[in-house]
Formats: C-alpha cells, sequence, structure tokens
C-alpha cells in the first residue's frame, strides 16, 4: 500500500518531520508536491478559502496517483502527522482493511463521533468500526483504488472543505461511500499534539443569503440519504472521541 505525503516545497521543516516519522516506524513514503496557488475555482455551495481550494486540489492529487495505480488502497497523509509507535505494520500492508471499504479514518479529531457497535478486531490490539457519523479532519485516511477514481468524478467541482467531501454525511461525496474507523487512531495532527498548523487566510465572496440557502438544502438532502443508507443507525454508539494510540 502506497503512502503519499502532501508537502508544499516550502516546508521543508514539515518534510524531514514527516521522514522522521515514518524512519521511525519502519515504513517508505512517497512525496506529493502541494498545490500552493489557487486555480480560479471555487466552492459552489460553501464559501473556501484560498488555502482550502488548494488543499483540496493537493488531495485529489493523490486521488489520482492512487486511480492510476496497481494497489487496491493507498494512503494519503498531511505533513504534520504524529503516528503511534506501532502504526508501521497498518501501514506496510493492506490485508487488515476490510474489503467493502471506501474508506478507512486513521486518524483522530478528538471530538464526539457515532460509530457501529461492531468492532472487528484486526490485530495488535486495533479495531475497526463502521464510521456512521461525522468525523471531519483529512490528515490521514486509507482509500481504495475505485473510491479514489469516484471521487475524481464527483469533485471536479469543489462544492466543500476536503475532509467535508471525505468525512461529513451532510455532503453525497461522503454519505454515498462505505467508511471505516480504526480504533484507537494511529496518528493524530500535531496541533492536538502540542504543535500548530497555520492557515493562509483567503476568501472568496459569495452572497451570503445564497449560500445560506444554498447550503441548508444541500446539508438537509444528504443527511437524509445517508440516514436511509446507513440503516444500521439505531445500532451504533457515541463516543466521546476516537482515542489516539500514542507512544
Amino acid at each position: 500500500m502506497k503512502c503519499l505525503v502532501i508537502n508544499l516545497d516550502s516546508s521543508r521543516d514539515r518534510l524531514a518531520h514527516m521522514t522522521e516519522q515514518f524512519a521511525r516506524i519502519g515504513v517508505a513514503f512517497e512525496r506529493v508536491p502541494a498545490i500552493e496557488k489557487p486555480d480560479g475555482s471555487r466552492g459552489t455551495l460553501q464559501r473556501l478559502t484560498g488555502a482550502e481550494i488548494c488543499c483540496f486540489h493537493s488531495h485529489r492529487h493523490c486521488w489520482q496517483i492512487i486511480a492510476d495505480g496497481t494497489d487496491r488502497y493507498g494512503a494519503v497523509f498531511e505533513d504534520d502527522i504524529i503516528f503511534s509507535s506501532d502504526a508501521g505494520p497498518l501501514l506496510a500492508d493492506d490485508g487488515w482493511v476490510p474489503r467493502d471499504a471506501d474508506l478507512v479514518k486513521l486518524e483522530t479529531y478528538f471530538v464526539p463521533v457515532r460509530l457501529g457497535r461492531k468492532r472487528t478486531p484486526i490485530g495488535n490490539g486495533y479495531s475497526v468500526v463502521r464510521l456512521v457519523g461525522q468525523h471531519v479532519g483529512a490528515a490521514g485516511y486509507v482509500i481504495s483504488k475505485e473510491a479514489a477514481r469516484t471521487l475524481l468524478k464527483r469533485t471536479k467541482r469543489i462544492r466543500g472543505a476536503v475532509d467535508d467531501a471525505l468525512f461529513s454525511p451532510t455532503l453525497m461525496t461522503c454519505a454515498r461511500n462505505t467508511i471505516y474507523q480504526l480504533m484507537s487512531a494511529p496518528c493524530a495532527q500535531a496541533k492536538f499534539l502540542g504543535g500548530d498548523s497555520p492557515e493562509t487566510l483567503i476568501q472568496f465572496d459569495v452572497p451570503e443569503r445564497q449560500w445560506q440557502l444554498l447550503e441548508k438544502v444541500r446539508t438537509e438532502a444528504s443527511r437524509a440519504y445517508a440516514h436511509l443508507r446507513n440503516r444500521t443507525f439505531f445500532g451504533t454508539d457515541k463516543v466521546d472521541a476516537v482515542a489516539f494510540r500514542g507512544e
């Protein structure tokens, strides 16, 4: 399973950080140059900053690599991730990934989240469980080759931030996928563990009233679809937060 790391050309310190992280767990990775300037595209149903648009296109670049590759699954990371000490075997082989998985979220955002009740052990104390509710953040996830191809088609026009597109049932790009959460999470962003991540503040002008109306329609339609698709909703549990595996 190929591991891809999104990294700006100017962020050499972050590349050094990720090089150290992957060396520590004994796994190779491929650097994917991050998109640095917006290409003029804009969110159609949600206001996005230039940084969010660049981030989305950077992830799409990774999806293209995975879609064009030979592996059934690939892993995508942003360059501020910290791994647990035993994350290596999970990233070296995709044999543990459920065969029906479109995505597996590897990180935790330390927020309450709704999960399925059935947990499937995969060894070394880890398990996989269906992710039913929203759990945003796109700094670490596994995506299937087929899901990458589908997302590339569905995100030619960007309708929200990339983590919403992947892990928020309020967007159809997420609601249509079969998504799992790895328990406990083998990685988390440095900003949650003592570091921080600067953001570029570039705002596109979208009429406020128009945005609110479209956002409401889009959210309610997608939420209804996700609820009907996930009929196991009443067989779920809400947890305070997905724990980080730690050192």
